[in-house]
């Protein structure tokens, strides 16, 4: 069962949600697109999985589109800030929320 402690201070300005929807990842430097699947989002930042290696600072565009149509598309810039090889030898990408479109 969760500890239910009133003196823990949340370290996070915006809680994250998981979300299982596509990524459109634009590279906005050469225009390359690549896929991937979104992990979970908060109000600033996102983290994908694709096949895609990126590096840290470099800037992105994001896409997320949900499977529901009833929820809008999220387009934002997007700087990397962590990357992680996984297992399967994808990349697990995490950054920040710079402007939405």
């Amino acid at each position: 069962m969760p500890s239910m402690n009133k003196d823990y201070e949340e370290k996070r300005n915006f809680i994250r949600m998981f979300v299982d929807a596509k990524v459109t990842i634009t590279d906005t430097d050469t225009g390359n697109k690549y896929e991937g699947d979104s992990k979970n989002l908060s109000g600033d930042g996102v983290m994908f999985i694709t096949d895609q290696k990126f590096t840290m600072g470099q800037i992105l565009e994001v896409d997320i589109r949900s499977e529901q149509s009833k929820l809008p598309p999220l387009q934002a810039k997007f700087e990397v800030k962590r990357v992680e090889v996984l297992d399967d030898g994808r990349y697990e990408i995490a950054g920040t929320i710079d402007g939405v479109k």
